[in-house]
């Protein structure tokens, strides 16, 4: 049996890279095709916050977290005995940024290396250390999975990276919703509060939405470093009670069964998994219109908006629109489903054996 191994930063982490991770890793684990294994660059908590199928085994090469850097050289060492013992097959590298240590650790090992782009093109670009990384592995991996097909155009066009480059979605999970009169009247967001996450917009977009709607509350699931922000939105506009901070929870699709709209306000994106759960949980969504991500997922006036990037008062207006109109949210919740079957689990999982078996080579190229 062939061994995958998935290369994580810190698979104990509750973040949506890591969530889509385990999807992927558990399917593959269940279908018994290959062997499975997960290792972390470090591993900051005993536990992983989203559970893996019990034959999967994990590996972490420290506890203590390492800035990208001249810190990973001392890695090296560790990933290449790794590699040598295990001898995974396939490593699946869950950030470019691994690459750099994956590609030296695995040449001469038989290891092929894959890189998995959970962000985008032009977010790789806002720093030089990915910049000059990406500029590194893309001419050395030996294939390149994207989350959209329009980052798998950017790299074609910028990169020149033309074979061995597949886009595949995450997915979605099938759930069974609240029927529309059984919901709340609960505005929802999930993320981390930091500034990529548009935490600040946020902050200028809810206050004037939950004071003229008082009989709505606005739910922000996440922790982060901007959580003040927030927390000083609510002291300035008396929205204690309303928009209401619940840090890292585990039940998310509690919130988002009993929610009736869902916003987004990020600033980048790769393939948003907040923005598929709130589809299954057949939830109008709002977000703004950024590089890649939400245009694949919004049908635009049909089952959500897609918002001109960081135009604060637009995606007020069109949060009130929703509001105010219980029919129109009724409406856009029974349009979830557009364009969804791309995002169903068997058809990713049939891309993902497809790269892996030309990797393990089941089939030629």
């Amino acid at each position: 049996m062939k061994k995958i191994c998935f290369f994580s930063g810190d698979i104990t982490r509750e973040g949506g890279t890591e969530r889509v991770a385990v999807m992927i890793a558990n399917s593959l684990a269940r279908e018994k095709r290959y062997e499975v294994l997960f290792l972390s660059l470090v591993e900051q908590k005993e536990t992983v916050f989203f559970p893996l199928e019990p034959g999967i085994r994990r590996y972490t090469l420290g506890k203590k977290w390492i800035q990208p850097g001249p810190g990973y050289l001392g890695v090296l060492p560790k990933l290449r005995r790794f590699f040598r013992e295990q001898k995974p097959d396939v490593v699946i590298d869950i950030d470019i940024v691994l690459d750099v240590l994956s590609l030296p650790a695995a040449k001469g090992t038989g290891t092929k290396v894959v890189s998995w782009e959970h962000f985008n093109y032009f977010f790789e670009q806002e720093s030089l250390y990915r910049r000059m990384i990406l500029r590194y592995s893309v001419k050395r991996t030996d294939y390149i999975v994207t989350l959209t097909e329009e980052d798998r155009t950017s790299y074609r066009k910028y990169l020149n990276r033309k074979e061995h480059i597949s886009a595949i979605y995450n997915p979605m999970e099938a759930q069974k919703p609240l029927a529309h009169e059984e919901k709340e009247k609960w505005i929802v967001t999930v993320g981390r509060l930091i500034h990529r996450k548009g935490t600040d917009l946020l902050a200028q977009i809810a206050p004037p939405v939950l004071k003229a709607h008082r009989d709505w509350k606005w739910y922000v699931l996440g922790e982060g470093e901007d959580r003040p922000i927030l927390e000083e939105a609510i002291r300035a506009h008396d929205l204690s009670g309303q928009l209401i901070l619940t840090g890292t929870v585990s039940n998310v699709e509690d919130y988002l069964e009993k929610a009736q709209i869902f916003v987004m306000t990020s600033r980048t994106e790769g393939l948003p998994m907040c923005l598929l759960e709130a589809k299954t949980n057949r939830l109008p969504c709002v977000s703004f219109d950024i590089q890649t991500g939400p245009k694949e997922i919004i049908a635009h006036e049909k089952n959500g908006y897609l918002i001109p990037a960081f135009d604060c008062r637009a995606m007020e207006e069109k949060i009130e629109t929703l509001i105010r109109d219980d029919g129109l949210r009724a409406a856009f919740s029974e349009r979830t489903d557009l364009d969804t079957e791309k995002f169903g689990m068997t058809s990713i999982m049939k891309n993902w054996n497809g790269v892996l078996d030309d990797l393990c080579g089941y089939r030629k190229h």
